[in-house]
């Protein structure tokens, strides 16, 4: 594993992930995708030092597209994935340094990646939602070459990370990758 990600003291071979846990299992936004978005979490916040909101993040990443009922446009997968998957993976959370008050945090950030709603940056979430915003745009290249819109993209940070998605994606997908530390290699 790589030492890079220590920081987090993360248990990440906690965060394995199966078919199971998703509502609608699928290779479009199943459990790669999912663990790519993780990465991208945990890079955009080494890259923002923001390691609080980047941790909240990843929790909210393991979660975020597990209650999809389709592959298709959805604006309700992420409230969805809030009110139903949060609790079940409370514990996993609270386990690996979560607090109760941040769930909260945690679901605002799973309800918000999913819709076009956009929080003041004043607003104290502002940063744990767009960094989850962001690592799943960075993840649009499984969609095709010309759907990730940088312009969509909040973090300076992010625009440095295109690049590394693409690479990300053409390393994993289509692979068995069985647990989370093996995806965080890249």
């Amino acid at each position: 594993m790589d030492s890079t990600y220590k920081i987090y003291n993360l248990n990440f071979t906690d965060f394995n992930l199966n078919e199971s846990q998703f509502d609608h299992p699928s290779r479009l936004h199943g459990i790669l995708h999912t663990y790519r978005v993780m990465l991208h979490t945990l890079r955009l916040g080494l890259m923002k030092e923001a390691i609080k909101e980047a941790r909240l993040a990843f929790y909210a990443a393991y979660i975020h597209d597990m209650s999809r009922k389709h592959d298709g446009y959805c604006t309700q997968h992420g409230a969805d994935s809030a009110n139903f998957k949060l609790p079940v993976y409370r514990e996993l959370f609270l386990k690996n340094g979560a607090t109760e008050n941040e769930l909260l945090i945690i679901g605002k950030a799973v309800t918000l990646h999913s819709t076009n709603t956009e929080l003041p940056k004043q607003d104290p979430d502002w940063l744990t939602v767009a960094i989850l915003k962001d690592a799943d745009a960075l993840d649009r290249i499984r969609l095709g070459t010309s759907d990730l819109n940088p312009s969509f993209l909040r973090l300076e940070e992010s625009h440095q990370c295109i690049h590394y998605g693409v690479e990300l994606y053409e390393r994993t997908h289509g692979t068995p990758y069985d647990d989370f530390p093996d995806i965080i290699k890249y």
